[in-house]
């Protein structure tokens, strides 16, 4: 990762290096870009790397409950590692939701692409708290009306005399 490019380099020559992007693109980055600015090498020591999911649950959740169900869905999931084993905090009370932020670490010299452990555990621990009955919160608002009297209600009807349908 270098200069907003990320990818695999594919070639060095003695001007330039050639790096493919996760999408397929190639850039050809100029080696003094590589000598003047900060490199990041993902796999260089390690093929292991940490990625973490966020999910928001709806306030009223057995919040104990959910992180013991967080942390028992990423564990079992093939690959993810054991060691070092995967973390579940309480990261957020947010505006819509409480945050929990699941930490784990895959080797990406077994699963090169981490995007697709990352999917897989949104879906699987979609299902799980779906059976367990926690909602995945959504953006939502309460409206407080300050009238100095009650509102005025009318249902008002087609012309063929019937009310409306919902929606």
């Amino acid at each position: 990762e270098v200069d907003g490019v990320t990818g695999t380099v594919t070639s060095v020559d003695v001007r330039s290096t050639t790096v493919r992007g996760f999408e397929g693109v190639e850039t050809i980055v100029p080696n003094s870009v590589l000598l003047e600015n900060k490199v990041t090498n993902w796999t260089f020591t390690d093929q292991k790397v940490r990625r973490s999911v966020k999910v928001g649950v709806a306030y009223g959740s057995n919040l104990r409950d959910v992180a013991e169900m967080l942390e028992e869905t990423v564990k079992r999931h093939g690959n993810v590692l054991a060691d070092p084993p995967p973390q579940v905090y309480l990261d957020d009370f947010g505006d819509n939701a409480v945050v929990f932020l699941l930490h784990f670490w895959v080797d990406l010299a077994e699963v090169p692409n981490s995007t697709r452990v990352m999917s897989d555990l949104r879906f699987m621990i979609g299902k799980r708290l779906d059976e367990a009955g926690v909602v995945i919160a959504y953006p939502q608002r309460d409206v407080h009306l300050d009238a100095p009297r009650p509102l005025k209600v009318e249902i008002v009807r087609d012309e063929a005399g019937s009310a409306p349908s919902p929606g």
